[in-house]
């Protein structure tokens, strides 16, 4: 639900000088609904250019679209026959859409020729979409749903288009009661959807195309009523009070249900509450929107709007990949507000390049440009080709002769090239609003600690508390730390670390050691990305569920909304994801991800590169480090409360620990999915108050909840959320820890009960490399802790 398109346009032709009129006006073009529809499409492309959340709540584009699609095919059968009407608009969506789809499956096989592999063939029965689409089109992994995601929309305006002679009817019949019926559908599909145990068999395959068609129905057969005159019977005020009771009821939604990450696409009733709220809006702006297209700068742009809608719709995501890629290895560091423009720019070179098309299927000269005529030279080659086609075969001779080719080219020519593509050209399409930069670094492993070997005894670094003789962190204290930390760098090659120490009486040391790789000036207060660490919020949150009643430890994990084909629900406990012993594959490990890793990631693009992926073993009997596992965790818990991870945290996590410096970051990133598994950015100081609140204060978890988290009594010595830190023994038969804590990428935080001291650190590389290893940063902590035992 996340791509948004825009309809084909009307049949007819612009008057030499537009007017606003209403649907009363006869042959005389509607400029209201022209002016909607260039709202609604540049709103589409800022949308999916930035990418931002608050973007999808400006302009309800869908709803809008499909009403004046409604309207305008209302308008043409009162006029026409059904069946000629239903073969003028198939021409018009399908011409276009055929020209767009002969240049995507042509290099879908030029590429899959130059580097065979899963991730670049496309199957013989994903054609058929292509030619006829009543499922949605789609192309292989590679493309990673730029050239194809949208195309949700032609599946549904085809849909809608060869049920509108039932739903002409009953609207006739019903009037305004029949917008009951798909009314109803939304909150039924929307119920199905949040609870997958009385959804029927096979729900998951179909739940797009019902919730799409109920949603969409309404503002179609709505599109009915306003030909007919009925909407033109409420007053300005009546249209602004529909408009305020919409917009009230999306807000009881948002704060009853919730909606994820806050984006109005994602819940069908939200969408159908903020569609029906800003038609609401439009229409008692009617006439002021109607005579945009005398302006004399908006005009010229509506009307070339008008006669290229289906070309913009099709070609600007593909615009959109090449700004962003524009962007990446030109000028990277444009603002993101200015790859706009550069969208802008492409979209226009492929509507020169393609446009003629949408000219052929509406029955008009083609032009270069709208109002301007080809060069006489092309023309007439155009001319020419089109009536030797028409000549030479029929419409159903060329649909066949084109169906055959284009089987040959998916069914022999792709799976016959040899050679590779260079890794520059595997580099596709950024998400919407992406910079392409490098992924932070990620934990490469469990912590895992093997208490085996070890013999009897209390660990020989497990002193007695020991508590600090100055009031605060003193200058010796200091001074004994940066002198330690100085020299762990230089024996380990490290340029830089941050470090924070937090006493049991509340004092503190918070200083850097070293500079950043380049030499600059490395903060001791600078924020970071703490990576994994996000974990130990993600499993504070779960077990907070936990504590209230909303979930098990033992409940198997539910089937997520967000990725309802995930193959692991019903399958794997929550304990399970919790300590990696689920078995659930690590995106970052499928056989879909090299073909995404140049491209940015969410939690739910993520989770779908391993739809396909098969545990990796019976859970419960094997441990193993799964970003993916506690990416599901984070969609289970806006799940389960209805409310954003970010939220979550805010209030769960920041404002419980008094962090004021902490952020969930959401900029995406090629390769990496950050969000519940290593998505927050924060301070040393911040850190030191988290570890602080957790272990230490227990004003996070309840002491029953927080033992959960922290007991590592199993056979793989591994706690929820949480690994420990050697050295390492065995007492009275326990494992016993010097410290416990998480790693992330770069940092750690780290508490030592003997000394109730928390640790944090952050380092200018990786600990997950040949050269440093958890086991050096180790060393490090031992080494602060008999700094603080020795003050």
């Amino acid at each position: 639900m996340t791509a948004e398109v825009l309809a084909p346009r009307r049949t007819h032709r612009a008057p030499e000088t537009p007017t606003a009129a209403t649907p009363a006006a006869g042959k005389r073009r509607d400029t209201f609904l022209d002016n909607v529809r260039a709202i609604s499409l540049v709103r589409v492309i800022v949308w999916h250019t930035l990418a931002s959340a608050i973007i999808s709540w400006v302009v309800a584009s869908m709803p809008a679209m499909f009403f004046i699609g409604g309207s305008l095919l209302a308008h043409s059968l009162d006029r026409r026959s059904s069946g000629t009407v239903l073969r003028a608009r198939l021409r018009r969506l399908l011409i276009p859409f055929w020209v767009f789809g002969g240049v995507v499956l042509t290099v879908l096989a030029v590429v899959h020729r130059m580097s065979p592999g899963a991730d670049t063939k496309l199957s013989v029965g994903a054609l058929v979409p292509w030619i006829f689409p009543l499922a949605d089109p789609h192309g292989p992994p590679w493309e990673a749903g730029w050239a194809t995601t949208p195309l949700w929309y032609l599946r549904c305006y085809l849909w809608l288009m060869l049920l509108t002679p039932l739903m002409r009817a009953a609207q006739r019949r019903l009037g305004l009661k029949v917008l009951l019926v798909p009314m109803a559908g939304v909150f039924i599909v929307d119920y199905l959807n949040r609870t997958a145990d009385v959804a029927p068999a096979g729900w998951d395959s179909v739940k797009w195309y019902a919730g799409d068609i109920c949603t969409y129905s309404f503002f179609w057969m709505l599109g009915f009523s306003h030909r007919d005159g009925m909407i033109s019977q409420l007053n300005q005020r009546a249209r602004l009070e529909w408009a305020a009771v919409a917009g009230v009821s999306a807000f009881i939604w948002v704060k009853v249900v919730g909606v994820q990450g806050m984006v109005v696409n994602n819940s069908y009733p939200l969408l159908l509450f903020m569609g029906i709220a800003w038609l609401g809006v439009f229409l008692a702006a009617e006439r002021w929107i109607g005579n945009l297209s005398l302006n004399a700068i908006a005009g010229p742009i509506i009307r070339w709007l008008s006669r290229r809608s289906m070309t913009v719709y099709l070609w600007h995501p593909i615009a959109i990949v090449g700004a962003y890629w524009i962007r990446a290895h030109l000028v990277p560091d444009l603002p993101k507000p200015m790859v706009l423009p550069i969208v802008g720019i492409l979209t226009v070179v492929f509507c020169v390049l393609f446009g003629r098309a949408e000219d052929y299927a509406a029955g008009r000269p083609a032009q270069w440009w709208p109002g301007r005529d080809d060069p006489p030279g092309t023309a007439q080659l155009f001319t020419k080709l089109s009536g030797w086609l028409r000549r030479s075969m029929s419409s159903t001779q060329a649909l066949g002769l084109g169906s055959v080719i284009a089987v040959v080219v998916v069914a022999f020519v792709l799976p016959s090239g040899a050679g590779g593509v260079p890794e520059k050209a595997k580099t596709d399409a950024p998400a919407a609003g992406a910079a392409l930069a490098l992924p932070p670094a990620p934990s490469g492993k469990p912590d895992v600690v093997d208490f085996s070997n070890t013999t009897e005894e209390a660990p020989a670094a497990e002193p007695e508390p020991v508590a600090a003789e100055a009031a605060g962190a003193d200058n010796s204290l200091n001074g004994k730390v940066l002198a330690t930390v100085d020299a762990w760098r230089a024996k380990k090659k490290v340029d830089g670390v941050q470090v924070g120490l937090s006493l049991q009486d509340g004092s503190q040391v918070v200083l850097a050691s070293g500079a950043k790789p380049d030499g600059g000036a490395l903060e001791a207060e600078a924020a970071y990305p703490v990576t994994s660490v996000t974990k130990t919020m993600t499993a504070s949150i779960i077990l907070q569920l936990v504590e209230e009643g909303k979930i098990s430890l033992e409940d198997k994990l539910p089937k997520l909304n967000a990725v309802p084909n995930l193959p692991y629900a019903g399958k794997v406990t929550i304990r399970q994801i919790l300590n990696h012993t689920a078995g659930i594959k690590p995106y970052d490990t499928s056989k879909a991800y090299q073909a995404a890793k140049s491209q940015p990631l969410t939690a739910v693009t993520a989770l779908r590169l391993i739809v396909d992926e098969p545990l990796e073993w019976t859970p419960g009997t094997q441990v193993g480090y799964s970003n993916s596992g506690y990416l599901t965790l984070g969609l289970l818990a806006e799940q389960l409360t209805g409310k954003t991870y970010e939220q979550l945290l805010a209030e769960r996590i920041f404002g419980p620990a008094g962090m004021t410096e902490s952020r969930l970051d959401q900029t995406p990133t090629a390769g990496w999915a950050g969000f519940s598994a290593g998505g927050v950015v924060s301070t040393v100081k911040d850190q030191m108050a988290w570890a602080d609140a957790l272990y230490r204060r227990k004003t996070i978890l309840k002491p029953k909840w927080l033992a959960e988290m922290l007991s590592v009594d199993n056979k793989f010595s591994t706690g929820l959320g949480a690994f420990p830190t050697c050295p390492c023994s065995l007492k009275d038969g326990k494992p016993v820890y010097s410290a416990i804590g998480h790693n992330g990428g770069q940092a750690t935080i780290q508490y030592a009960p003997a000394e109730n001291l928390v640790i944090v650190l952050n380092l200018t590389e990786s600990m997950w490399t040949a050269e440093l290893t958890r086991d050096d940063v180790a060393e490090l902590i031992v080494s602060l802790r008999k700094d603080v035992a020795s003050a």
